[in-house]
Order: C-alpha cells, then structure tokens, then sequence
C-alpha cells in the first residue's frame, strides 16, 4: 500500500504538485509508484491496472488525466514506439533521451544530448528558433538480443 512507499520518486512528484498548488492524491501517487517500480514504460492500460490492484477501483478517466497533468509537469515521459503505439515512464524532468528496447519496452537513459552540439546556425537563417527536442532510440536489449 501507498504507507509502505516513501521513496525520492514520490517526494520529488509531492514537492512538483505542491509547488503547483495541486493534491498529492492518492491516485497521483499510486501512479508515480506503478510507474516507478515497473522499471519500463508502460501503456495506459497496464496503469490503470497497477492503480486498481492498489487502491481498488479507479476510473480510467483518472488515469489519463493524471499522466496529462504529470506529462505537462515532467514527472512521466510519453514514450512513443515504431508501432505507433506508446506508453509512460517515471521522469524527474531531467533533459535525458531514451533508448527503448522494442522487445521488452526496458526504457534505458542515454548519458548524453547529441543535439548540444547541433550547429542550429542553417535553422535560425530561416526563422526558426528550437525551443525543445524530443530523440529516442529503438532496438534491442542485451537480454532480449541474447533471448533472440
């Protein structure tokens, strides 16, 4: 149960909420959890599911509104896959991307930003100025690799 958590990952999304004027309910939280221990994104569905198996019914309703407020905040990241489909991971609004392995949807942080180094002098030329980026990496794991 949610008494048995306390951990960085909810202290850090309590403080985003509180900063915001926003509840800590217990929905958000259970969230923040599911999403924390899955260790992988996971798709709308397979929160809810962890919600419920938590606290019990829960509409599914909440759980899209809590990832829009927690996207929009940066405490989860949409995660988007080749298949069009996509799904949510834990975040603490760090610039980071991600390397998604399209066997077992592990997500993996890459260390660095490789559009850091991007010369943006051809862009700005025409007019426009880059306010954020989005990069992910697809492929294998070593462990679905090995399995494969």
């Amino acid at each position: 149960m949610l008494k048995d958590f306390e951990c960085t990952q909810e202290s850090y999304a309590k403080g985003i909420l509180r900063e915001k004027g926003l509840k800590s309910t217990a929905q958000r939280l259970a969230v923040v959890h599911v999403l924390h221990t899955s260790g992988k994104s996971l798709s709308v569905g397979e929160i809810h599911d962890g919600v419920k198996e938590m606290l019990g019914v829960t509409g599914l309703a909440t759980i899209y509104r809590t990832l829009e407020v927690f996207e929009d905040l940066g405490i989860v990241k949409r995660l988007h896959f080749p298949d069009g489909g996509h799904g949510y991971a834990f975040s603490q609004g760090e610039h980071v991307h991600h390397m998604v392995c399209v066997g077992c949807r592990v997500v993996f942080d890459f260390p660095e930003c490789p559009v850091e180094s991007f010369d943006y002098a051809s862009v700005e030329k025409q007019g426009f100025r880059v306010k954020d980026h989005f990069i992910q990496l697809f492929g294998q794991c070593g462990k679905c690799a090995e399995a494969a």
